[in-house]
């Protein structure tokens, strides 16, 4: 049959005819357009690209708030966005992380550090992953950055911070002079521990110590299975002792422990300065080992690499509310365009309510 449907309803009226005429021409036209944009994303994802994901923010747990975009930077938060980047696609020269993060919970850095490896593992074709880091990637940041076949760094990147810190505060003496009595109870003699209202516990003290010593052995074997004989500990001691202005000629130890040896159990220790919690700008870092090179653009570093053709597509995470509602404010084409899309709407709402009612 080659009459529209509506040609055989004698009951409606032109107008009504026209109605329908029209939001067929309007769903037609949208499902062409469907089906070409289909046709060009296919034909996009086949041509060469990179994904993009950024890492940005204090590393923590929990979700984060509905209403707003920004949110902790943990695995819960990631992970399905990091599957996505791990999953095999025609075209995929790299996987990018752009890791801006001070740092912050071990657990979450390490469930985000030993995610990449497993997706690493759990894909073998997938395209090697680069580390992009921007403003500051240090302490746990560098954590998850050093899970990454190769880290990349602005000559203005603050790098590193390779320890473990556990800020605390004492009151006791302003509490004695103010006449504030401390009634904390407990049971268990361990339980509170180096607790602020109270005397520094000498017990108590070496088990914290005992606690971080042992979150600090974990961050340096991860960074050390990570870059391996890119670090340079050798180097680090003579720019540590240029920074510093310390003059005193190398010992036999020295130069036995960072300039002859190069085993695992000999330079990964606490006492070299790669590991001591200092950081560094971008160009130092890329002298002493804990980054690969430096970049001034991200795309142009990209198609340097990789090609001239490649392209970088980004993984983005839902929208937050204050992200729709600053979308349903732009103006231009895009209030146009929504302005047009329930015109349509509402000519066949109207056209459906006036023929079912005649």
């Amino acid at each position: 049959f080659s009459a529209p449907f509506y040609s055989f309803v004698p009951s409606m009226s032109w107008q009504t005819k026209a109605r329908f005429a029209f939001a067929g021409a309007v769903v037609g036209a949208g499902a062409k357009y469907g089906y070409d944009e289909v046709l060009r994303k296919r034909e996009e994802d086949s041509k060469p690209h990179a994904v993009l994901l950024r890492l940005s923010g204090q590393i923590g747990s929990g979700k984060g708030s509905a209403i707003s975009s920004s949110k902790p930077l943990n695995l819960q938060n990631y992970e399905s966005q990091l599957e996505r980047c791990f999953k095999k696609k025609s075209g995929a020269v790299a996987i990018l992380l752009e890791v801006n993060s001070p740092g912050g919970s071990p657990a979450q850095s390490s469930l985000l550090h030993s995610r990449l490896l497993y997706l690493k593992k759990k894909y073998p074709d997938a395209p090697p992953v680069h580390a992009f880091c921007t403003d500051v990637c240090a302490s746990g940041g560098y954590y998850i950055a050093s899970a990454c076949d190769e880290i990349h760094v602005l000559p203005s990147t603050i790098i590193g911070s390779v320890g473990v810190v556990s800020p605390s505060l004492g009151f006791v003496e302003f509490m004695r002079k103010y006449g504030i009595e401390d009634r904390t109870m407990h049971a268990g003699k361990s339980k509170i521990g180096d607790h602020p209202l109270a005397p520094r516990n000498p017990e108590a003290i070496l088990q914290k110590t005992a606690i971080l010593s042992e979150l600090h052995e974990d961050f340096m074997a991860k960074v050390v299975a990570g870059r391996g004989d890119k670090l340079k500990h050798a180097a680090a001691v003579a720019y540590q002792r240029e920074v510093t202005g310390e003059s005193e000629p190398w010992t036999i130890f020295d130069l036995l422990t960072f300039g002859l040896f190069k085993s695992v159990e000999v330079t990964a220790d606490h006492t070299s300065p790669l590991f001591d919690g200092s950081v560094y700008t971008g160009v130092a870092a890329v002298q002493l080992g804990l980054a690969d090179s430096l970049y001034e653009d991200m795309e142009e570093a990209v198609k340097e690499k990789f090609g001239e053709d490649v392209r970088i597509k980004e993984l983005k995470p839902k929208p937050s509310i204050t992200d729709l509602v600053e979308k349903l404010s732009e103006g231009g084409l895009k209030g146009a365009g929504a302005s047009f899309a329930e015109g349509a709407l509402s000519h066949v709402n109207s056209a459906l309510v006036e023929a079912t009612t005649k």
